[in-house]
């Protein structure tokens, strides 16, 4: 893979996730992510549910387009994103960001608070790409988009690039603000499924 450029930055997943937190909910199994070499994350969840988080400085705060390719081998079946409690997706990649950057607190706080918004880049659901849904545990603060449907081929890989900035005016209806954190979740526990999975070259800046 080429160096990207200076105005952008790869997240490494390696050595043993440095940089990234595993966040697990109360009362569920937690999906499991691993290191699988310097620049991709495996991911297994066996009817569990499960966050890997990792706060941006730097030039990551001021990010206009990412991109990361990705690949489903097994997955729980498609499923309705608008409902709470049966909203599984094989992965999700979530980019946050704050009107009000400050302290840091944590992921869960993150996603809570009332200035936070996300953009969650979704490999899953009943809806076509290019579908937009309202989180239905962020409300009209977090937007799913739906880049591959839970009906795309799997054992492949699927190469993404996003622009932020335009998905974000597109979704919210007016200007980014800084981009704060990125996470990628993994969630099988709705459908007492599995998802196996992997995330490889992300890239976020320019």
């Amino acid at each position: 893979m080429a160096a990207p450029p200076a105005t952008a930055e790869a997240l490494h997943f390696g050595p043993d996730l440095a940089g990234w937190t595993a966040v697990d909910f109360p009362g569920i199994a937690p999906t499991h992510f691993t290191a699988a070499g310097n620049d991709a994350l495996a991911i297994a969840a066996d009817t569990a549910a499960g966050m890997l988080w990792r706060p941006l400085s730097g030039v990551t705060r001021q990010a206009h387009a990412a991109h990361w390719r990705w690949r489903v081998d097994e997955a729980v079946a498609a499923t309705d994103l608008t409902k709470r409690g049966a909203d599984d997706r094989a992965i999700a990649i979530y980019f946050v960001f704050s009107e009000q950057p400050g302290a840091t607190i944590s992921p869960m706080q993150t996603l809570a608070s009332p200035t936070v918004t996300a953009l969650v880049y979704v490999f899953g659901s009943d809806r076509p790409r290019g579908s937009v849904i309202a989180s239905p545990h962020m409300g009209e603060r977090g937007k799913f988009l739906v880049l591959r449907p839970a009906t795309a081929p799997r054992r492949v890989w699927h190469d993404e690039n996003v622009d932020l900035t335009g998905d974000y005016a597109r979704t919210f209806g007016r200007n980014m603000p800084a981009l704060i954190g990125i996470a990628i979740s993994s969630d099988s526990d709705d459908t007492h499924g599995c998802n196996r999975a992997v995330v490889q070259n992300m890239v976020i800046g320019e």
